[in-house]
């Protein structure tokens, strides 16, 4: 009975290692297979056993970037910035700014979805391009303002050292949600970075003809209630808000400046520091002619039982 166990026993790591040296053969062949091949669900899940997402270190899977995309998708509290520094310092020059097949993300941008901003700098040093777009138009320096990223503690560090590298503040892509850096960090509210760029020469006073989502700065600021940011580039920059207007053929307010209706929507506690920033800023379009006070408060606030008849008086 013994021997049988025994026996059992030294068959297990003869199976695993058969599976694995199947594996490594089905993924070699992978590797070169053609992209509509590769890339199909099918397929993924056959070699991988999953869909291969913007995290998923096999994504590089064949080149020599493996090695170091493996270790930068491990959990954050085991990674050795030593062992990393070490795989970059290896890397071949030419693979620096290689764009993987699926997403066309670089392992520049792959360090940014897997939060590693040391290895982002390391890799600038090494010649990494953050001006660089994956197939959807992203690229690093825009995406660096994100808020998913601002939050991190090396992120500022980052995105200084980027643009000293030589990164393009004024990047412009017609794919991204947000077309340029600084739209991006309006959008959030990162008034560090907003002014940070601004600083590198991004350019306020942008006006995007062509993309799908924010025309300017101002407008991604507003849109997404950052009084803060607005009020910067209002008065610090001089960016003009009568660049924003709805059409004379829009359903709702045709010709109409669109920073009335934009305030109407935000929403801020009495005499907090916000609420603060939006009355200097409704002073100052009084003075412009426009009168924040006369702009009709929409029916599905005065309904909503959250804010009181007062408030609506005051907000």
């Amino acid at each position: 009975m013994k021997r049988k166990h025994i026996g059992l026993l030294l068959l297990i790591p003869i199976i695993i290692i058969a599976f694995l040296y199947t594996s490594k053969i089905q993924k070699d062949k992978w590797v070169k297979e053609a992209s509509e091949i590769k890339y199909s669900k099918e397929r993924e899940n056959e070699v991988w056993g999953e869909i291969l997402r913007g995290k998923n270190p096999a994504l590089f899977y064949g080149t020599p970037l493996y090695d170091l995309a493996e270790t930068l998708s491990g959990a954050i509290w085991f990674r050795n910035n030593e062992e990393i520094a070490k795989l970059i310092d290896a890397l071949p020059k030419e693979y620096i700014n290689f764009q993987e097949g699926k997403f066309g993300m670089t392992i520049g941008q792959f360090a940014l979805e897997t939060n590693n901003m040391f290895a982002i700098r390391k890799l600038l040093d090494k010649g990494l391009n953050p001006n660089l777009m994956d197939k959807s138009g992203n690229a690093i320096i825009i995406d660096i303002n994100n808020s998913v990223y601002t939050n991190l503690p090396e992120s500022l560090q980052t995105l200084k050292y980027m643009i000293k590298k030589g990164a393009n503040v004024n990047l412009y892509s017609e794919k991204a949600q947000s077309g340029t850096p600084l739209i991006e960090a309006s959008k959030r509210g990162k008034l560090v970075n907003v002014k940070l760029l601004v600083e590198a020469g991004a350019n306020p006073h942008f006006i995007d003809e062509l993309g799908y989502a924010f025309k300017t700065p101002l407008s991604a600021a507003l849109s997404y209630k950052q009084i803060e940011v607005v009020n910067y580039l209002i008065f610090d920059q001089k960016v003009d808000f009568r660049t924003l207007k709805f059409p004379s053929t829009s359903k709702f307010h045709p010709g109409d400046y669109e920073i009335l209706y934009n305030l109407r929507e935000m929403f801020f506690e009495l005499n907090s520091k916000k609420y603060q920033e939006k009355m200097r800023l409704v002073a100052y379009l009084k003075t412009q002619g426009l009168d924040y006070w006369k702009t009709p408060i929409e029916e599905r606030f005065r309904n909503n039982p959250n804010y009181t008849p007062e408030y609506l008086s005051k907000y």
